[in-house]
């Protein structure tokens, strides 16, 4: 009998192989208070500039988008450009944090990026709460124009017909959840 886990899509193997880093990395981000006022949330927009700043040039490859046609329109650094712009926070001295280069490890790291439009949407309601928006400060936050759902749908979706090697996108995956929670560990450190 096979696995199941093996014989099902891309994007399905991607979520249940990378179950437990991503539950450690949304308590991470809930339990270290970056919701709770606006330095806590200036140090989760530096974490998202940090990680996005690593995938950007991800976004304006050729090759990954032959896999995703509309990818590049998915990035969202100008975005957290001008959000680190309106909470005044300073750019960060850029520093060579490589992501791989492999279209299925790529495509890993870019499942971390694109799977967290999702749960942006809660996120934004916390962010209305401490006076970000669509216009100031939580512009990274806001759904693609096709709409959360089938946004994600239609990444998911790319992904499962690419033909893509599924364990070279798990350690993409996997790594990208790392870089998360390693840029989350340095700001947190530094609030303490």
């Amino acid at each position: 009998m096979s696995d199941p886990i093996l014989t099902s899509p891309l994007s399905s193997q991607l979520k249940a192989h990378t179950h437990a880093i991503h539950e450690q990395l949304d308590h991470a981000i809930m339990t270290a208070g970056m919701f709770s006022d606006r330095p806590g949330y200036q140090n989760f927009v530096l974490v998202q500039y940090r990680f996005h700043r690593d995938l950007n040039v991800l976004y304006g490859d050729p090759a990954l988008a032959r896999i995703v046609p509309d990818l590049p329109a998915r990035n969202r650094f100008a975005q957290l450009v001008e959000d680190m712009a309106d909470l005044d926070i300073p750019t960060p001295e850029a520093t060579e944090r490589p992501v791989a280069h492999d279209p299925s490890e790529a495509m890993g790291w870019l499942y971390v990026a694109e799977g967290s439009k999702l749960g942006a949407g809660i996120l934004t309601r916390l962010a209305e709460k401490l006076g970000f928006g669509a216009s100031f400060g939580a512009r990274h936050l806001q759904p693609d124009p096709a709409g959360r759902g089938r946004s994600w749908s239609a990444f998911q979706e790319a992904i499962d017909r690419a033909g893509l090697d599924p364990d070279r996108c798990v350690i993409g995956a996997e790594s990208g959840f790392t870089r998360v929670i390693d840029y989350l560990g340095s700001v947190t450190s530094a609030r303490a």
